[in-house]
C-alpha cells in the first residue's frame, strides 16, 4: 500500500473517530495538500514525497489522490457514495472506510503529527478549508500569476515557497 493510500485511510479513520461519517472529494484533496504544506513547514520534508498537485478552479487537486482513492475502493478499504446535492447543483462524492482500518506503517511521530492537525482540519467547513489552502505560500504564488483574472488551471503547484518554521530550524541546529 502506498504512503498516500495510507494517509487517505488514516484521514478517513480519524474523521470516523470524530463522528464524521464521510468526507467529500474536495476534503480529500485539500486536507492532504495542507498536510504537505504543514509537513514542509514543521518537519522540513514532504509527508508524501511522490504526490503532485495542480491548480484547479477550487484550488489544488491531485490526480494521484484520484488514483489512490480508486485503488482503495477496488481493494475494499473505502466506499464511495454519490449523494445528490441540490443546494450545490452537483452530486457530492462521499468517501468512508468500508470496515476496520488495516495495519498502517505510520510511526508514532507521524501519527502524532497527523492527529495534531487533523483534529483541526477535519472540523472545518469546505469553505474554510478552501480559504486556508488559498493562504498557503504555493497558492499565493499562483494567485500572483493570475492577476489578469484568468485561473492558471493545470499549473503545477510548487512547494518550494513554503517556509520552514524558524523554531524548527533552531531546534534542529541545537541538536547537532
Amino acid at each position: 500500500m502506498s504512503r498516500l493510500e495510507e494517509l487517505i485511510l488514516f484521514i478517513l479513520d480519524r474523521a470516523k473517530n470524530f463522528g464524521i461519517k464521510d468526507l467529500s472529494e474536495f476534503q480529500l484533496f485539500k486536507i492532504p495538500y495542507l498536510i504537505q504544506c504543514l509537513s514542509l513547514k514543521y518537519a522540513g520534508t514532504f509527508f508524501v514525497p511522490d504526490i503532485t498537485f495542480v491548480r484547479d478552479k477550487n484550488g489544488p487537486i491531485s490526480i494521484d489522490i484520484y488514483t489512490a482513492i480508486e485503488k482503495l475502493i477496488a481493494s475494499g478499504y473505502v466506499k464511495k457514495e454519490i449523494i445528490e446535492n441540490k443546494k450545490y447543483g452537483h452530486p457530492r462524492y462521499a468517501h468512508s472506510l468500508s470496515g476496520k482500518l488495516p495495519k498502517l506503517s505510520l510511526n508514532t511521530g507521524e501519527t502524532i503529527f497527523l492527529d495534531n492537525f487533523l483534529a483541526k482540519l477535519l472540523l472545518l467547513s469546505q469553505v474554510r478549508l478552501r480559504e486556508i489552502a488559498y493562504k498557503t505560500e504555493p497558492m499565493q504564488e499562483i494567485q500572483k500569476m493570475e492577476r489578469d483574472g484568468k485561473i492558471k488551471k493545470g499549473v503545477l503547484i510548487n512547494f518550494s515557497s513554503v517556509t520552514v518554521d524558524p523554531d524548527i530550524v533552531e531546534a534542529y541546529s541545537d541538536v547537532q
